[in-house]
């Protein structure tokens, strides 16, 4: 019997047909997407794999916040020594750049550092230190060792791995300074005199100031004060902080053999009470010329402590004469003493206390002749930065 097909028949099975070829369709395109995905992934992955074994075999790379810095091998590491530019960091940064034939020299909050091309010897604020390895100044580089631009470097920090190295800012103060200095004493003095210079005990970084007052029982250790010697003073009696006074023997004897024989010592340690009589005797002096009480005052406070925030009550200060002074007053600042100081108290562990230009952090008026001992390694960043020792805590032990 002969099969018959009906139209609905055929029309049901041309419909399957076009529904299995635009069904294979669909997939066949599928398929060329997936493919092209997976081959674009493939070549991703490639070109990453490539960009890094390149990078891993002839550049290195500095990140600053969100720039790249790639430096050849041949460059970033010379005789095992990863160097750095100084001229991107300084760019990162904000440091000021100067540059003057072979050398470049860097600034930022009065602390400054230059790097000669092929000179192993860069200065630091004045300070010459030594580097492993020449800087190379060529090409638009500064290149210098990197360990020494981590050591130099306050506010700025390196994080480095063998091929990439990470630099980030800690905060708004900057500060180049050199650390770990070799001193030349002058006259020479004993390694165990060096020692106490070095001091890092604690008593010796006590911050007294109208903000920070003691009582009359400070200091606790009365034993710990000992007699200045005649050699250095014209009163009977001065008594200094035990950890301040040979470094202060020390700093006199250098003066003395440059010539400078007229200085001496006339106040370190004082009472409680010896201040409270001084204050309150400049107080009487100025009502007895018919000034009121409240005016002498005020203006006895400007230049004379409280009892309790006088920072000779530490015993860690000394104020300074010369033979040629009639009373104590900033006229030392025109002796050959003072201009001795400024170059080198600091490196005996003594610093001005109240500079000219910081008068409304310390609270107290210039006085050129008062020296305070806070240890070599505060008193060379305070001798390299300016800083008075208010902003020295401020910024280096609380804000670091």
């Amino acid at each position: 019997m002969k099969e018959t097909h009906t139209p609905s028949a055929s029309k049901s099975v041309k419909q399957g047909f076009y529904a299995r070829v635009a069904e294979n369709e669909r997939n066949d395109k599928k398929k060329t997407v997936i493919l092209a995905a997976v081959l674009c992934v493939l070549a991703i992955i490639l070109l990453v794999v490539a960009t890094m074994t390149a990078n891993s075999l002839g550049k290195h790379v500095y990140v600053y916040g969100d720039r790249q810095q790639r430096i050849d091998k041949a460059q970033a590491m010379q005789n095992g020594i990863q160097f750095i530019d100084m001229n991107a960091l300084a760019e990162f940064a904000g440091i000021e750049k100067t540059t003057s034939g072979n050398s470049v020299t860097y600034s930022v909050n009065n602390t400054e550092a230059t790097f000669e091309n092929g000179k192993s010897q860069a200065t630091l604020n004045k300070i010459e230190i030594s580097m492993p390895s020449p800087a190379v100044v060529k090409n638009g580089y500064c290149l210098i060792p990197l360990s020494v631009a981590k050591d130099m470097l306050l506010g700025v920090e390196v994080n480095a791995n063998k091929n990439n190295t990470v630099i980030t800012l800690n905060g708004n103060n900057i500060y180049m300074i050199a650390k770990n200095i070799e001193i030349k004493y002058e006259p020479n003095i004993s390694e165990g005199l060096v020692e106490y210079i070095n001091s890092t005990d604690p008593y010796i970084f006590k911050l007294v100031n109208k903000q920070n007052p003691v009582d009359n029982t400070f200091p606790e250790d009365k034993d710990s004060l000992l007699e200045i010697p005649a050699k250095y003073r014209k009163k009977d009696t001065i008594y200094l902080y035990k950890t301040a006074l040979y470094p202060l023997q020390a700093m006199m004897d250098a003066m003395f053999s440059n010539d400078i024989d007229d200085v001496f010592v006339t106040s370190a340690y004082r009472r409680y009470d010896k201040q409270k009589q001084l204050f309150d005797g400049y107080v009487e002096k100025l009502m007895n010329k018919g000034m009121s009480y409240d005016k002498a005052y005020a203006e006895v406070l400007k230049d004379t402590a409280l009892p309790g925030q006088s920072e000779h009550q530490t015993g860690l200060c000394i104020d300074f004469m010369t033979l040629s002074m009639d009373e104590l007053d900033n006229t030392f600042e025109d002796t050959k003493a003072f201009k001795w100081l400024k170059d080198n108290a600091w490196k005996y562990g003594f610093v001005l206390r109240y500079p000219e230009d910081k008068v409304s952090i310390t609270g107290y008026s210039y006085e050129s002749w008062h020296y305070r001992f806070v240890g070599l390694e505060v008193a060379s960043i305070m001798y390299q930065t300016g800083l008075c020792y208010e902003e020295y805590l401020e910024y280096f032990e609380k804000g670091e």
